[in-house]
């Protein structure tokens, strides 16, 4: 490639990261490939690292040239990781259409590996790139658990497993979010655990409250647990906020819970129902407004 040409294609790279037509990151290892690491840095480095631009002036004034990589204007080149990222989320996005196309064929014992290797691959990857400012660990944290719920519920289908299995199967799953919410310090994966969890309880006690049922022991089912709920986030809210907030919040959702699960129980009273949600709204809203100076701030409401 003559140098006129380059000249061109260079200029045309720092067009588009001026104008944000490409992610910064692309335009990066581009003007590298480009420019094959031979490039100074721009004059917004050279601003915040005046002491590495003496040094390389020094460098250039003793007649030694330091080849650096290109730099971004926050002074990070291009990691190895980024590029680790993308060979790896190639080669996974080829290996399941391929595998796709095949995967009827494979053994059950097969099946159940495949779905496991993928979803360790992608929380892997989430956890070595839970420090990226991107939204890559999201959408790798998401992929994970599709997988692991859609592959469990397809496997527990072909195979027939009883409800009682598969809900401990998703109830294993919510687990594995409320963890990782933790390791990651991501809010919503302690609210999709905790919601998840008590979306298995009321399955899984649909059947025992519907056999003799009234309204005060569908109640029991329910209330001690969102009571309690409640109470650790408000007894946590000076030490951890985050995660009190969480709990308080999914302990007002399941406050709920004994009227939500009323609904598909046939022996249920409609206006009871009614009756009790229109209590309980009542209830929680001058309980809140009363002690709205306490909980406002750390609520984040």
């Amino acid at each position: 490639m003559d140098d006129q040409r380059k000249r061109i294609i260079i200029a045309e790279i720092e067009n588009w990261r001026r104008n944000n037509l490409l992610p910064e990151h692309y335009c990066i290892f581009l003007l590298n490939l480009y420019t094959e690491g031979d490039r100074p840095p721009t004059p917004a480095a050279v601003g915040k690292g005046g002491e590495k631009g003496t040094g390389s002036g020094s460098a250039a004034a003793g007649g030694t040239k330091t080849t650096r990589p290109y730099v971004s204007g926050s002074g990070h080149p291009v990691s190895g990781k980024m590029i680790l990222a993308w060979l790896l989320g190639a080669c996974l996005i080829a290996g399941t259409i391929l595998l796709a196309f095949h995967f009827n064929r494979f053994t059950p014992l097969m099946q159940i590996a495949i779905f496991a290797c993928f979803a360790l691959a992608f929380y892997i990857l989430a956890v070595v790139f839970r420090r990226s400012a991107t939204p890559l660990p999201h959408l790798l944290l998401g992929l994970s658990s599709l997988v692991l719920i859609f592959g469990g519920v397809y496997i527990l289908n072909q195979w027939e497993g009883p409800l009682p299995l598969l809900l401990a199967y998703l109830a294993v799953v919510c687990l594995l979010w409320c963890a990782s919410a933790f390791l990651f310090g991501y809010e919503y994966l302690l609210y999709c655990g905790l919601i998840g969890l008590s979306l298995v309880y009321g399955v899984a006690t649909l059947e025992r409250v519907g056999a003799e049922y009234a309204w005060w022991r569908a109640e029991l089912y329910w209330v001690p647990i969102a009571g309690l709920m409640t109470g650790l986030g408000f007894l946590l809210h000076g030490r951890q906020p985050k995660w009190a907030g969480v709990l308080a919040v999914c302990g007002m959702i399941i406050w709920f819970g004994a009227e939500i699960q009323s609904l598909y129980i046939p022996q249920a009273r409609q206006d009871v129902i009614q009756l009790l949600l229109f209590v309980k709204v009542f209830a929680s809203s001058v309980l809140f407004f009363m002690t709205r100076s306490y909980w406002f701030q750390w609520l984040r409401l």
